[in-house]
């Protein structure tokens, strides 16, 4: 609005970035909730599209053909998730109506019973807000360690520190059974692809990953 009221002759652009997960199937896009919240727009959108729309087209540049079989792209980084793709086209994905689903973060949780949640308002008493904030910023890799939010600085500490070794031990986890079920429903695997700040950077991160696969 700023913008515009300044400088009106400047075109503006949206991206979206759930739009490139418009191809979901509704069976990917529907939640186990009522019909009339479905209804009311409750779905599964996706985040993190405009990587993923990225790396749709570069594979097709770099790989040819070969990109346009059953690919899954990790985008690993403060944020993460997973995007099974067919003919460079999304057809599952591991975040879903917000971009707290999926994968462990960096101070994320990821996908939890949401039980835990209501435990957490009815018995601990905590407020919405509160519960957010854990949710947002106070679980994940930061959360389950007590350290830090970054693999890069747990890495060095996880020999003598328990914590700090749970925490990168659930993170692999939790995105190596997320792989295989990705795999699962597009039916195979042709490409694993690894992008963003820990997927393109931490080879140790990779390389665990690949090894439990």
């Amino acid at each position: 609005e700023a913008l515009l009221q300044a400088r009106a002759e400047l075109p503006q652009v949206a991206c979206f970035d759930t739009g490139f997960h418009h191809t979901l199937p509704q069976v990917e896009q529907m939640m186990p909730l009522p019909w009339d919240a479905w209804e009311r727009g409750l779905r599964r959108y996706g985040f993190h599209g405009l990587s993923y729309e990225y790396q749709s087209i570069a594979l097709a540049e770099r790989h040819g053909d070969a990109a346009r079989g059953r690919t899954i792209v990790a985008h690993l980084g403060s944020g993460a998730s997973l995007c099974a793709m067919r003919d460079l086209k999304s057809m599952a994905t591991t975040m879903g109506f917000s971009a707290l689903g999926g994968l462990m973060m960096s101070t994320r949780c990821g996908s939890i019973d949401p039980g835990a949640v209501i435990y957490l308002m009815e018995i601990e008493k905590l407020s919405l807000a509160e519960v957010g904030d854990m949710l947002y910023h106070r679980s994940g890799l930061l959360g389950v360690s007590g350290v830090s939010s970054d693999p890069r600085e747990l890495l060095p500490l996880e020999a003598g520190n328990q914590r700090v070794r749970a925490a990168l031990e659930l993170f692999v986890n939790r995105i190596v059974r997320e792989i295989g079920a990705l795999t699962a429903v597009i039916g195979g695997l042709d490409m694993l692809v690894f992008t963003a700040g820990i997927g393109e950077h931490n080879a140790e991160i990779r390389s665990r990953v690949c090894r439990d696969l």
